[in-house]
């Protein structure tokens, strides 16, 4: 009797182990939903070269520091935590770097997606990443 109970705890927790280790993906296969189109002139590229790209947003968001990433299609090119306040002004400016290897590419389709958690965060519970604002932009370097 108590052979069986060992057994039968040891499987339950092996597959308890084994569902943990399935679901967490170091590198997250998110789908990143579109948000909100923000309206003409709330979002815009300050400047931009193969290597940074600086945006200025004029949207006020409840939080401190939202979540933002440059898209190309899902997968994402560049991300990080950014203040959203600055002076207390009702706009702010963000500039990303491309993540190790990767640059940014004249002519291509990208999509600016600010987020309040981290994709990390979200990949524990879904596959679904919602943005709260969506810009989405073909890059051309500017100075």
């Amino acid at each position: 009797m108590r052979t069986a109970r060992t057994v039968a705890a040891v499987a339950a927790v092996l597959a308890l182990a084994a569902a943990c280790s399935t679901t967490y993906k170091a590198k997250p296969e998110m789908n990143y939903y579109h948000g909100p189109k923000v309206p003409e002139g709330f979002i815009s590229v300050l400047r931009a070269s193969p290597t940074e790209i600086t945006f200025e947003v004029h949207v006020k968001f409840p939080q401190r520091q939202m979540y933002h990433l440059v898209l190309e299609g899902n997968d994402p090119v560049a991300e990080g935590w950014y203040s959203v306040v600055q002076a207390g002004d009702v706009k702010y400016t963000v500039t990303m770097k491309p993540k190790k290897d990767r640059v940014f590419e004249s002519g291509k389709t990208y999509r600016l997606c600010i987020g309040s958690q981290n994709p990390q965060q979200v990949q524990m519970t879904s596959n679904n990443y919602q943005c709260i604002a969506d810009f989405t932009f073909v890059f051309e370097e500017k100075s």
